[in-house]
């Protein structure tokens, strides 16, 4: 009984039981304000995660949403332009061997032929290539490149059935005037012409035999792509100055070209000055390799004011001035004009074809080969395009600058 019960020395017995049940309030109040604080963090941090997923939701969405459009366009662009070619053979077959066909077509519509570069043949029979031991897979191209102007004409895609069409032209617009205050207005309706375009066919076969198909480390299907392209840009590029030789003309020769007097390399500027304004703000000069060089030979004391250099190209006027071969524009020919002015409408795209079944007649007349596939084991790649290139004679010029005289 003496130990029960005894107050703490200095204390009251109140005091000291308040004291103990405020402790345990303080250290339950803080305990709670902790659990608080951390729900709250917890609460902030489920927030910021819904706030992801949201966005990343909406990402996954949009990435939708542009494949589908991505391959949406892809669609219309397959079915605008269609690459037409055999189907595949049975891969058990001779020629279901060769290279992988199917890889070959799907790199020809990317545009993409990957690194071999230059032809095999060396004075052998047609489709008799040289098989290369121990070669690179790559073929070194030293023939060089020629510039694809006719990427920089206005492209118009066919659109149309036929052979022929009619492209509605604008000649002339509505003239405007003043008119004063209740006085009549005056009538003026655009006035239109018309452009006709027919197609023509541009077209080159390459033979292979099938044991180079099997023995050759060169990808040659992809090879055989890439120089008919750019064989196809040659063509172009010259159809494109000189014309077809028949009813469809060039630059050089279209109607309505103007032709001003040059006695000079000095009167250069004379062809910009007689096509449309519109043109002189946007035109080149094209000139072959013998004017360019005589130019870039000037002296500063010699050269006329408006022939400068900007940024390594050479200017007339602030126009680019292009180099062309000779084979291409003549001898001493100098042209300016905006290749927008020229219209380029393909029929189908650069449209490839394959066969190992058909008899090939190479040549004609004596010197006519003929070529049985099946039976000599040969494959034939057709590489073709039709399209029509329409030049818009009035807004170019074209001069023969005389040669310099010797002193």
């Amino acid at each position: 009984m003496d130990g029960e019960n005894k107050p703490v020395p200095g204390t009251a017995p109140a005091d000291n039981g308040l004291k103990a049940v405020s402790e345990k309030l303080d250290n339950v109040l803080a305990a709670a304000e902790g659990a608080q604080a951390k729900a709250a963090e917890a609460q902030k941090r489920a927030e910021e995660a819904q706030k992801r997923a949201e966005e990343a939701e909406k990402r996954a969405q949009e990435a939708e949403a542009k494949a589908a459009k991505m391959q949406d366009e892809l669609t219309a662009a397959k079915n605008t332009h269609p690459i037409n070619f055999a189907p595949m053979p049975d891969e058990g077959t001779s020629s279901g061997r060769g290279k992988d066909f199917k890889q070959f077509l799907t790199a020809v519509k990317a545009a993409h032929f990957g690194g071999s570069k230059a032809a095999l043949q060396s004075g052998a029979a047609t489709g008799s290539y040289l098989v290369p031991k121990g070669f690179l897979p790559e073929v070194l191209d030293l023939l060089g490149r020629s510039e694809d102007l006719i990427s920089k004409a206005r492209r118009l895609a066919w659109g149309v059935d036929g052979n022929t069409r009619d492209i509605p032209n604008l000649v002339s617009r509505s003239a405007w005037t003043l008119v004063g205050e209740g006085a009549k207005k005056a009538v003026s309706n655009p006035t239109f012409g018309t452009i006709t375009q027919k197609l023509a066919k541009m077209a080159t076969i390459v033979l292979v035999t099938e044991e180079l198909m099997s023995d050759t480390s060169v990808d040659l299907p992809a090879l055989f792509a890439d120089q008919a392209r750019a064989g196809l840009v040659d063509k172009l590029n010259d159809w494109l100055f000189n014309g077809n030789g028949s009813d469809r003309p060039g630059i050089l020769t279209a109607s309505g070209v103007h032709t001003p007097t040059v006695t000079g390399i000095t009167d250069l500027l004379l062809l910009k000055q007689a096509v449309p304004s519109f043109v002189a703000r946007t035109g080149s000069f094209y000139v072959d390799t013998a004017l360019y060089n005589q130019l870039a030979s000037l002296s500063k004391k010699d050269a006329p004011a408006w022939l400068y250099y900007e940024e390594g190209k050479m200017k007339i006027d602030n126009s680019d001035v292009v180099a062309l071969d000779t084979s291409l524009i003549g001898a001493r020919k100098a042209v300016f004009g905006d290749l927008g002015n020229v219209i380029f409408s393909p029929k189908n795209e650069f449209d490839v074809r394959f066969t190992d079944v058909a008899t090939i007649t190479e040549g004609s007349g004596d010197s006519a080969v003929t070529h049985q596939l099946f039976q000599e084991n040969k494959q034939a790649y057709r590489f073709e395009m039709r399209a029509d290139l329409t030049v818009v004679g009035s807004v170019w010029a074209k001069a023969t600058v005389p040669a310099p005289t010797k002193e």
